[in-house]
């Protein structure tokens, strides 16, 4: 199929820090699922400049990663690009998120940004932040929410 009629389901976060890598968590299992043939999961990990291509003429993005918006863990959030430009200075503060942002647009001053571009967001238990300790795991409480997200991203996938 052309990819511009190709969905992007990307993972961001970083997985040394709990619940921050919930973005890479999820689609590294939805790797494992029967997906329409138009989809693509991608474990954008920490992203950079690379992914910018990676954008590119898609119908429909998909990003999932942590947001800190003080309710409860493993609430869903969702936003569109207007969304994400607009709140940029309030939930959108790691360097995943920002490099994310500034290659969105890129892409739409290039004219390349995909015709609808989503981010879903889960609220963190554990960062990580109390103990500082890197753990490659997921909170219990987002674990037992991963079938959830996953429900709430093949929704948004159609």
């Amino acid at each position: 199929m052309d990819a511009q009629k190709k969905i992007l389901v990307l993972g961001i976060g970083n997985l040394l820090f709990k619940d921050e890598g919930i973005g890479i968590q999820v689609v590294r299992k939805m790797q494992n699922m029967a997906l329409p043939p138009d989809v693509e999961v991608m474990d954008g990990g920490n992203l950079g400049w690379d992914v910018l291509y990676k954008l590119e003429g898609r119908k429909k993005v998909i990003v999932i990663d942590s947001v800190k918006a003080d309710g409860p863990p493993g609430t869903l959030y969702r936003f569109t690009d207007k969304d994400v430009q607009a709140r940029r200075k309030g939930f959108f503060q790691t360097v995943p998120e920002q490099e994310l942002i500034d290659c969105m647009n890129t892409a739409r001053l290039l004219g390349t940004l995909s015709d609808e571009f989503v981010f879903i967001g889960v609220e963190p238990e554990d960062t990580g932040e109390k103990d500082l300790k890197a753990v490659v795991m997921l909170s219990p409480t987002l674990e037992k929410k991963m079938p959830e997200i996953i429900d709430f991203v093949m929704k948004e996938i159609g």
